[in-house]
């Protein structure tokens, strides 16, 4: 989750529309969503966060190469630690089912930018099944990983939704999302099954359709790969979009090498870091070059 404050309806058949703005008023709508205050606050962020030169788009930066041993700590980092403290070091937990996805859009939000907001999504989705190999689709009916892009108005409409869609959600899950304060730029919330080696049974990942096109690009692509497994952020990670810095708007190299690491058949949800490192070394031995 990115929290820092510094700074064709056939296309949609996959996904549930929580409330369709008519064609009349569809420009109005996309209109009022980029002169809100929190629009323009976003806006203002993304621009700050540009003329710094973050949100590179470069997934394979020549200033950062990557290492067997910075692959091995940072998948340590960011897959086997809870992002916001909890107890530390927590055990390996990714899909052991295929993923089916839907998109769902606020009614704030415009025709025009549901279209292209559903097709990053879907390519996202693409990128991260090839890194993987893991079986990720569309949903053609029930959805077990939930992408929500809503505007401010929309939260409490959403959270009503989610009661019925993802009863799997506790009641201060619901809670927060409905509450969410402006410094969480996006989220996403992940439910294991009890047993964790059957790892995640759900997933919800809220994206902000106020934020500036990079912006909410770069909130898809990190929310969706959290969504598999990657639950934290790591300061040290670099090239990385789990990193704090928001220097990298886009899943690089480093990112689908832990994809791939995460997926491995050596691998399973449940198990201990003690466990994993060596198996995690072993194959950023073979991948990073």
């Amino acid at each position: 989750m990115r929290t820092r404050q510094f700074w064709r309806e056939a296309t949609l058949a996959a996904g549930i529309v929580l409330a369709a703005p008519s064609a009349f008023a569809n420009s109005l709508v996309e209109s009022s969503l980029r002169n809100s205050s929190l629009g323009q606050y976003y806006a203002h962020l993304q621009a700050q966060l540009l003329s710094a030169g973050r949100l590179r788009t470069d997934a394979r930066p020549y200033d950062a190469p990557i290492t067997a041993s910075g692959l091995t700590n940072n998948f340590a980092e960011i897959a086997m630690r809870h992002e916001y403290g909890g107890s530390g070091a927590k055990p390996l937990v990714r899909w052991e089912t295929p993923v089916a996805y839907s998109v769902t859009f606020g009614a704030s939000v415009g025709q025009s930018q549901r279209i292209s907001d559903h097709t990053v999504i879907a390519e996202t989705f693409a990128t991260i099944a090839h890194a993987t190999g893991h079986p990720v689709h569309a949903a053609r009916g029930a959805a077990n990983f939930q992408v929500l892009v809503v505007g401010q108005s929309d939260l409490p409409g959403v959270a009503d939704h989610l009661k019925r869609t993802a009863p799997e959600l506790s009641r201060s899950d619901l809670m927060a999302i409905k509450r969410m304060p402006r410094n969480h730029l996006c989220k996403v919330i992940a439910v294991p099954h009890g047993d964790l080696r059957q790892g995640y049974r759900r997933v919800v990942a809220i994206i902000r359709a106020e934020h500036a096109p990079r912006m909410r690009a770069s909130c898809i692509a990190e929310e969706l790969a959290q969504g598999m497994g990657l639950p934290n952020d790591c300061e040290s990670a670099r090239p990385s979009i789990f990193n704090d810095d928001e220097e990298f708007a886009v899943l690089t190299d480093h990112d689908k090498m832990l994809l791939r690491i995460l997926y491995s058949g050596h691998l399973r949800s449940g198990m201990r870091r003690n466990e994993v490192v060596p198996i995690v070394s072993a194959l950023s031995s073979r991948l990073a070059h």
